[in-house]
């Protein structure tokens, strides 16, 4: 799969945009590019994808994208514009000048395991940003707390302190409390007793 691919496969299946037909057009002039996108139902973002290849001149993808922006100025579009630079590497005037007009992505064309992975972080602004796994998901504290805490700490106050943390920390300290308050006013009334 080509670099062009990966970035058509990921914005499409990751970030729910859709792909334009080639060629699309704003107002009544056609625009080709390798791939063009729009953003799904939460964004508004125009994504263009051009593929660079050893005959592809930097002026031409230039004076294109420039014309593409002037365009959609002229129609008032609202639609913010990336353009994503792939398999070739642009020079570093190319990508100066489209900069001016759009959010420029150079992903060039990663290779080896984590290319994917690449392409990925380099998409990153386009994509919505997920959610990570819930601390529950992550780590089971109880179970830790138990394995950590001698068996001689297992008990009645162990698990009323365990059951008491699921209402945050005002609630264990209160358990806490009642539980030394029972035990110190059972040492007063003994030693009461001993008189």
């Amino acid at each position: 799969m080509s670099t062009t691919d990966r970035v058509l496969d990921i914005l499409v299946r990751e970030g729910g945009y859709r792909q334009l037909p080639k060629p699309f057009k704003v107002g009544s002039i056609s625009f080709d590019f390798t791939h063009a996108l729009v953003a799904g139902e939460r964004a508004n973002d125009l994504v263009i994808v051009i593929e660079l290849k050893g005959d592809t001149v930097d002026d031409g993808v230039v004076r294109k994208i420039m014309a593409l922006t002037r365009a959609l100025d002229v129609m008032r579009s609202k639609r913010p514009v990336t353009a994503v630079l792939t398999s070739g590497q642009p020079r570093t005037e190319t990508v100066q000048s489209i900069s001016k007009v759009c959010r420029v992505l150079p992903v060039g064309a990663p290779t080896g395991p984590n290319a994917i992975s690449a392409v990925r972080d380099w998409l990153s602004a386009l994509l919505p940003l997920t959610q990570p796994p819930p601390v529950e998901m992550l780590l089971d504290w109880e179970a830790d707390l138990r394995a950590a805490t001698a068996a001689s700490a297992n008990g009645e106050l162990m698990d009323n302190l365990i059951n008491a943390a699921s209402g945050g920390k005002e609630a264990v300290e209160t358990v806490l409390a009642a539980a030394i308050t029972k035990h110190v006013d059972v040492a007063i009334s003994d030693e009461g007793d001993e008189e």
